[in-house]
């Protein structure tokens, strides 16, 4: 089915919901077969609606589709045989066994022979099979489980699990308007819902604009309001209705975030829910409901369902340097406004909680929407995820990437040093490319898993790594052979080597608007390549008394980059890969890594010393400092700064791995940053 008719489905089926057409929604799910309605069917599971389940199922997938689908029909039919030997209902098992079980003799011969025997058992529940279930209700919540799953997994659901990709705001708010006004969100009324607890109210309010599984921002709304709805009923002492929400209303959140799930489920067995860690600092609900409502404010508004339907949006999504235009700033207004405000700024810090400890933090970087923070330590990725924004006030949530243990098992020995790291995300950020101990791997990053590796590869050993923009399949690869290889995972192919280096290649960056790749390697020479059949155009070498890896990275305006040595940092022109701007060190201290701030005005750096240095964007004027006592936690271990990234819409934002394992985010604390100046006058 075209995109343009799906979409169009989608909203016949938003409106239907909206006024309620229940009924004929999930006829219009089952027909047209665009989404499946997760809830709506683990609702007829818990109820006991088998032959409606299965019914429902069936639209979507027939029981020989894939082994996935067998074993759904299979679980849903287990369930229904079962309820009736619970009940002593002989005669009801009898005639399911021979509808709908007899079906799996030559499917499943294990699942059949074990249904044949508790037809025979006098009491199921002492079958080895059934006996941790204990009674039917755990055995019904638990095939729940299995059955989400186990659709998840089911490629045939890859794309119906969520709604049609990417809505059309302008479409939304025909759908959702009935005066004029009702095109926008109105944060104020809903924060008086959430504010006298009319949880039901509130969430209706935000579904006429957002749904579950539209994005993680989405998800994270409906969280939010489901657990205060669940934490209310715990503090009233309600432990009946907690359990209805528990498995009506946070159920759904158990395949998204099994360790929020787990904690409500300890928080209901407590008799004083307020002594638990991960809510004690709140010490009463009224607290937490009101520390929740700006929570949700801040998702709601970086919602890019929601952009441009506040009522009265408080931030901007988007810096002025985002729009893919390169802008000239004033140097005058700019010094009245950034330079002044990072001179007076006072920071705040947030320790990450983590997997791996004592390892150096090899890679850092942000999600493009900046609701999460991505690492690479010598044995793992983590990935950090908040409820909105990336920020200091809110604990994240961390994942550990499947696959992502132990990848330097076949490269035991050799010198962490000289082996660095480096990753990067595709545009769309469906798939994390890392080039860690010597090979190059891909990360899945809806599952969390690894898709692949480049295999390949000649025998040389990966250093770095960037994506061209231009097209998500052609990743450049930097070896420590001096050579560059520019391969296509799509084809599996290498398209080009390219050659011209005198050391291990460890920088790379692309310029969109140049198309131009530039590369700098530890001989200290910098080369740029035309992507249009990558001849060599230009080069450059450096004259540095030490050998140090170098890296690059490319301003907004895709003109200029920044250049990082242990003993350098500069800025150059990339089109005459000319130096314009250096910072004269005078400082002991290495260079350890640099980056500019997501408006390309700040460039924040960090040294071995653990201090981070904020320069000018342009001019690379040192304006302020951050000692290591300013934002690292008391009585951690020594550790220095390695890596450093900016968060992608926060100009007063970065974060800063360490050379012991941790990890910290940075923010200044209260700064809202000054509306960007507009576009000079033409002449």
């Amino acid at each position: 089915m075209s995109a343009p008719n799906e979409e169009l489905i989608f909203w016949v089926w938003k409106f239907l919901n909206d006024k309620r057409y229940v009924r004929t929604a999930h006829m219009l799910e089952r027909e047209s077969q665009c989404f499946f309605d997760m809830r709506y069917f683990e609702e007829m599971v818990i109820n006991g609606n088998w032959d409606e389940a299965e019914k429902y199922f069936s639209s979507f997938s027939k029981i020989d589709a894939n082994r996935h689908s067998n074993e759904i029909f299979m679980l849903i039919r287990k369930c229904k045989f079962i309820e009736a030997l619970d009940r002593k209902n002989s005669a009801k098992a009898v005639g399911i066994f021979n509808k709908d079980i007899k079906a799996f003799n030559n499917r499943n011969e294990d699942f059949y022979k074990e249904m044949v025997e508790l037809l025979r058992v006098h009491d199921i529940w002492k079958h080895r099979s059934l006996s941790k279930h204990e009674k039917f209700e755990n055995l019904k919540k638990s095939s729940v489980l299995q059955l989400r799953h186990t659709i998840v997994k089911n490629p045939l659901f890859i794309d119906k699990l969520k709604f049609p990709s990417n809505s059309s705001q302008r479409l939304q708010c025909l759908f959702n308007q009935r005066l004029e006004s009702e095109c926008c969100f109105d944060m104020g009324k809903f924060e008086e819902k959430m504010l006298s607890g009319n949880w039901d109210e509130a969430e209706k309010y935000i579904s006429d604009f957002t749904q579950t599984g539209f994005n993680i921002y989405s998800n994270n709304i409906f969280l939010l309001i489901r657990k205060c709805k669940f934490l209310e009923a715990l503090d009233r002492k309600d432990h009946v209705t907690a359990i209805e929400i528990l498995v009506n209303d946070l159920m759904m959140f158990k395949q998204i975030n099994g360790d929020f799930f787990e904690q409500m489920v300890q928080l209901w067995k407590l008799d004083d829910i307020w002594k638990h860690k991960s809510i004690s600092e709140y010490g009463d609900f009224e607290s937490l409901r009101k520390i929740t409502v700006l929570q949700l404010k801040n998702i709601i508004e970086a919602n890019p369902l929601l952009v441009g339907m506040l009522k009265s949006p408080s931030i901007a999504s988007h810096s002025s340097l985002q729009d893919g235009e390169s802008r000239e700033i004033s140097e005058t207004v700019r010094k009245a406004t950034y330079q002044k405000d990072v001179e007076d700024l006072k920071w705040k810090s947030l320790l990450l909680s983590t997997y791996v400890l004592g390892y150096n933090i090899l890679g850092l970087t942000y999600t493009n929407e900046g609701d999460a923070v991505l690492s690479l330590a010598k044995y793992s990725h983590q990935l950090w995820q908040w409820p909105g924004q990336v920020n200091t006030m809110d604990q994240p949530w961390v994942s550990l990437l499947d696959g992502a243990l132990r990848m330097n098992n076949e490269y035991d020995g050799i010198n962490q040093e000289a082996v660095p790291a480096c990753f990067a995300f595709n545009r769309t950020e469906s798939y994390l490319y890392s080039a860690s101990e010597g090979k190059v791997y891909v990360f899945d990053m809806n599952t969390l898993k690894k898709a692949d590796s480049i295999m390949n590869l000649p025998s040389a050993e990966a250093i770095c790594i960037a994506i061209n923009p231009q097209d998500d399949n052609t990743v450049a690869i930097g070896m420590n052979d001096s050579s560059i290889i520019i391969y296509n995972h799509r084809s599996k192919r290498v398209k080009a080597k390219l050659q011209g280096h005198t050391g291990k290649v460890t920088g790379l960056a692309f310029s969109e608007t140049l198309n131009m790749l530039v590369s700098c390697c530890i001989g200290q020479k910098i080369l740029a390549w035309n992507v249009n059949g990558w001849k060599k155009t230009k080069k450059e070498t450096l004259c540095l008394q030490r050998k140090s890896h170098i890296h690059i990275q490319f301003h907004q305006d895709q003109q200029h980059f920044l250049l990082v040595h242990a003993d350098r940092l500069a800025i150059y022109e990339a089109s005459k890969l000319e130096c314009v701007k250096m910072w004269p060190k005078r400082v002991s201290a290495s260079i350890s890594s640099a980056t500019f701030s997501c408006d390309g005005q700040i460039v924040y750096a960090s040294f071995r010393s653990g201090d981070i240095a904020i320069f000018d964007g342009l001019t690379l004027d040192q304006l302020s400092n951050i000692s290591s006592i300013e934002y690292v936690a008391k009585f951690r271990p020594f550790g220095y700064t390695l890596v450093i990234a900016a968060h992608p819409n926060k100009p007063y934002h970065f974060a800063v791995g360490l050379s012991n394992g941790d990890i910290y985010v940075i923010e200044a604390e209260g700064f809202d940053p000054p509306e960007a100046p507009s576009d000079p006058p033409k002449d």
